[in-house]
């Protein structure tokens, strides 16, 4: 299945995003029985925060043409986290997806998961998306370097949000990065519902888009928003 151009998901996405939030569906969307090369996998690495709807955007992000893969914390360390992704991204590869229809998006809590995994995992063409917390402090307990091609993006009104710059500094198996700031009000909340203010640069990102957003701003603002050193080496093909 396809993912969607940016013309046409500019008019799809409302009618995705409102069928998300008015119907309930399971965790995670079922793969289909065979793969090909383009077919697109979204894993997705939820916020542990309670405010995120998570049912809500794994819908949407079907909607938009992913095959959703929900892996959730498990009461393990993020390292141990960060090796059972990337060991699903080999599991589909094993399978004949293409590294470059991967996509590992991490979310809240769960971004510095994704920015460990893409050092685990150290393929140039699979995808991450990093939406908020973003922390170069990161580097200090962890020695990587990251790989793939990486999207920070953080709302302007999120002051515990950071550049993401900094943490693929360095790491030459980093095929193209892109670091957005978006401007809604919304601050670190906007990650918690399926919004066309993240989810459009999602979709042109995993479609090997450049994504230049500028600043988002809408008018009405539903919810303003107010580990230990262990070695991890960019490995991998």
């Amino acid at each position: 299945m396809k993912l969607l151009s940016p013309n046409l998901f500019r008019r799809v996405l409302p009618v995705a995003v409102a069928m998300a939030v008015a119907v309930a569906l399971p965790a995670a969307a079922q793969a289909p029985q065979e793969d090909t090369a383009d077919t697109p996998y979204l894993i997705y690495l939820p916020s542990q925060s309670p405010s995120v709807d998570q049912e809500a955007i794994v819908q949407a992000l079907g909607d938009l043409g992913f095959n959703v893969i929900t892996l959730p914390y498990a009461a393990e360390t993020r390292l141990e986290y960060a090796r059972r992704v990337a060991a699903e991204v080999r599991m589909l590869t094993e399978r004949g997806v293409a590294p470059g229809a991967i996509t590992v998006l991490g979310a809240g809590t769960a971004t510095s998961v994704a920015i460990l995994t893409s050092a685990v995992a150290g393929k140039r063409q699979v995808n991450y998306v990093l939406l908020g917390q973003c922390d170069p402090l990161l580097k200090v307990g962890y020695r990587f370097r990251m790989s793939g091609r990486v999207l920070g993006l953080r709302d302007s009104a999120d002051s515990g949000s950071q550049s993401c710059r900094p943490l693929w500094s360095d790491s030459p198996k980093v095929s193209d990065r892109r670091d957005l700031v978006v401007s809604t009000g919304h601050g670190a909340a906007l990650f918690d519902r399926p919004r066309v203010e993240w989810l459009q640069p999602v979709v042109e990102w995993t479609g090997g888009g450049r994504v230049d957003v500028g600043e988002i701003r809408i008018g009405a603002v539903e919810n303003p928003a107010g580990a230990s050193g262990e070695a991890v080496l960019g490995a991998g093909n």
